[in-house]
């Protein structure tokens, strides 16, 4: 017998049904979730490490980026780092210091709920670990947890505008999360750090610290780390992709040279920005010959990050030393002394930090620097360095901010101004918005946050 479409139809719904009725319907219907850990196993000891790989995940895509738009890309995109050779609306709106409305959204979006969501995971991971009976609170896994959660204080804090919203609900956007200013958040990660010990923790304090203007502090916290001492965010092959080497790969950012000028945009391409030969050590590019995806524009590519494997160092000796020569400078020690030290051990401290070092810059050196004279040029020359040895590790924006905070300077004076590449003018943004949906926490006002504001108070 020729069974019609519609008899077939017919005759499978009838087994289906028949074999159901031997089984427990309820139990049919239930839908598993193989893709995510639920609320009930995040509390089973077992799955400890899974919260500890899932949260420190997390601050990775959030902070350094998965192949994306992260932490480290907006700062260098909004600061004088990365110049937009794309044709994303908010990219150009970071790149040009004139973003948009929260309504309308913004390429630091995704590093803000990243970073808030990273905050969130450590916490708990962190507390998993503590009560965990084989581990607790002197396990590693609890020290660098503590330490990147006092991280995601921070780069709030350098990133955004001095309003950001905190709390400890379980939700994303709770209603009822108070804000704080960013000095308010450096305050609050210190116990944090403290409670982690490491030096990963330390050079996190004397970040914030640098930040609060506590100098003294601020040596006191990193004096005992390593100038050999890197923490590295791992990226991958196959998982999180580098970021800077993705987004330049596909031609949508390059790397700036005298952004908005001459007065205030570093010669981070070295000479006139226009031969790789005159290029600073610790900065080597080469230049696509291409273009960017936009081909108007040209493509420097930096080679501080030359695969999508490289990784990203968060914090490091190098960093802890910088720490130091700025503090130096404000109690009247030997600042000059410590940026000398640095750059006559260039060849070493790069080639633990960048791939195959040896083979893009062979000989690398740096002659010692010289006092300029006057205290603003001792600043500018002690952020200058401190901008090329922590090119493209998210600090920048902070440093601008910090300019502007403590050392007498206006926005336009630190910041690219003036005509911008793409037509128009610069901006005055010099903070990242919050995202849109904090608007709906019933004690946050949106319009709270200026990001025409560097101040952290």
């Amino acid at each position: 017998m020729k069974i019609r479409p519609d008899q077939r139809s017919i005759w499978m719904v009838a087994a289906l049904v028949s074999s159901l009725s031997a089984c427990d319907l309820d139990e049919v219907l239930e839908v598993g979730e193989p893709d995510r850990v639920v609320e009930e196993s995040t509390q089973n000891p077992d799955f400890v490490d899974v919260l500890i790989a899932g949260a420190i995940g997390d601050f990775t895509v959030a902070y350094s980026g998965d192949g994306g738009d992260a932490f480290l890309s907006t700062t260098a995109l909004i600061s004088d780092e990365f110049f937009s050779t794309g044709t994303f609306g908010t990219r150009t709106a970071t790149d040009r210091r004139e973003q948009q409305d929260p309504s309308a959204g913004n390429t630091s979006d995704g590093a803000y709920i990243g970073l808030q969501q990273a905050r969130r995971a450590l916490f708990r991971a962190a507390d998993a670990v503590a009560t965990h009976p084989d581990l607790g609170t002197a396990d590693s896994a609890y020290v660098e947890l503590n330490a990147l959660w006092g991280y995601t204080y921070v780069a709030l804090g350098e990133g955004y505008c001095s309003s950001v919203p905190i709390s400890d609900a379980a939700e994303l956007f709770p209603p009822d999360a108070p804000p704080r200013t960013s000095a308010e958040l450096f305050e609050e990660s210190l116990p944090i750090f403290g409670a982690a010990g490491s030096d990963l923790a330390s050079l996190g304090e004397g970040r914030a610290l640098l930040n609060l203007g506590r100098w003294s502090d601020a040596v006191g916290a990193v004096s005992g780390v390593a100038t050999s001492y890197n923490y590295f965010l791992e990226h991958s092959e196959n998982g999180a992709n580098n970021p800077f080497f993705s987004l330049q790969s596909n031609g949508r950012y390059s790397l700036s040279h005298e952004e908005g000028g001459a007065a205030n945009g570093l010669p981070f391409r070295g000479g006139d920005g226009e031969d790789p030969a005159n290029a600073d050590p610790r900065l080597p590019w080469v230049e696509d010959p291409d273009g960017g995806f936009d081909p108007v524009y040209r493509l420097f590519v930096q080679q501080k990050y030359p695969n999508r494997t490289s990784n990203v160092p968060l914090a490091s000796g190098i960093e802890a030393r910088l720490i130091e020569a700025e503090a130096a400078f404000n109690t009247g020690g030997d600042w000059l002394t410590i940026l000398n030290d640095l750059r006559a051990d260039v060849g070493n401290l790069m080639a633990a930090q960048i791939d195959g070092y040896s083979s893009l810059v062979p000989s690398p050196s740096l002659a010692p620097l010289a006092d300029p004279g006057t205290d603003p040029e001792r600043v500018d020359l002690i952020m200058s360095e401190r901008a090329l040895w922590l090119w493209g590790t998210g600090h920048r924006l902070g440093d601008l901010r910090r300019m502007i905070q403590y050392y007498g300077r206006t926005e336009a004076e630190v910041f690219p101004s003036g005509a911008y590449h793409k037509g128009g003018s610069h901006g005055s943004d010099v903070a990242f918005p919050v995202d849109f949906d904090e608007g709906n926490n019933t004690l946050y006002d949106l319009s709270s946050c200026d990001v025409s504001s560097a101040s952290f108070n």
